[in-house]
């Protein structure tokens, strides 16, 4: 009868190699969570689109709402509920809505003081709750001028965020660059089939220059998930390899 150092020299090379051939563990998952305006909801933004460029391991949590600014998404609750669930990342994007303007009398904010102030206490307090922000500057309205090129009034926005984001350190996705360069590649005609309607003064269909339809909200959508994945290679993992289609 064979004796227990016997056995234990006979199958020591075998558990060995089993242990060799186990697979490696699954990368967790991770809570991401959109906190803007218009342009990242799930209706009129690009929403949609981002949520089903990531893979299963991700819960992506929309918490984005329509006609917000620094200002207002605060005021109206919305920043403490976007903490609930408590993400592993937080995308925030404003700019629209904190535009002077008298369409935003109520929501605009002072673009020298209180957009830059709104948006450093955003990243605080996040990160004072165990959430990893990122900042994303304005999407791009596709205000196309005789040039070919767009001329929006989101620059001063654009440049603010950038500023902030050096500041403290914080992942910057240049959105308003990336939109505006892939629009500008398009042309004003094929970009302007990525967005909805809406009627003008007179009651005449004119195109919605700033918000996305489906086809809108999936293109967009990718580009942002990709530029998360630049901004934060941990991340990169979780985009899935080739673009979702669209349902």
């Amino acid at each position: 009868m064979l004796n227990l150092k016997r056995l234990i020299a006979m199958w020591a090379p075998l558990a060995l190699c089993m242990a060799c051939a186990s697979p490696p563990a699954e990368k967790p998952g991770v809570r991401v969570t959109l906190v803007g305006d218009s342009t990242q909801t799930e209706r009129q933004g690009y929403g949609s689109g981002f949520c089903a460029n990531l893979d299963a391991r991700v819960d992506c949590v929309n918490r984005a709402k329509g006609g917000a600014s620094t200002k207002t998404y605060r005021q109206e609750g919305l920043w403490e509920r976007a903490q609930t669930p408590k993400p592993d990342w937080m995308l925030i994007q404003f700019g629209h809505n904190d535009v002077q303007s008298k369409a935003h009398a109520d929501r605009e904010t002072d673009l020298a003081t209180e957009y830059p102030a709104n948006l450093r206490r955003y990243v605080s307090e996040a990160r004072a709750a165990g959430i990893k922000p990122i900042l994303v500057t304005p999407i791009a309205r596709r205000y196309f001028e005789a040039d070919g090129k767009i001329h929006d009034d989101l620059m001063g926005h654009v440049a603010a965020m950038k500023a902030v984001a050096a500041e403290m350190n914080v992942p910057l996705i240049d959105l308003h660059q990336i939109s505006q360069d892939y629009f500008e590649k398009l042309g004003e005609t094929e970009a302007n089939k990525l967005g909805a309607t809406k009627k003008d003064m007179n009651g005449q269909t004119i195109p919605d220059k700033t918000h996305f339809n489906l086809d809108g909200s999936y293109a967009l959508g990718r580009l942002v998930a990709e530029a998360m994945g630049r901004a934060v290679p941990a991340l990169a993992a979780y985009v899935k390899p080739t673009p979702a289609p669209k349902p």
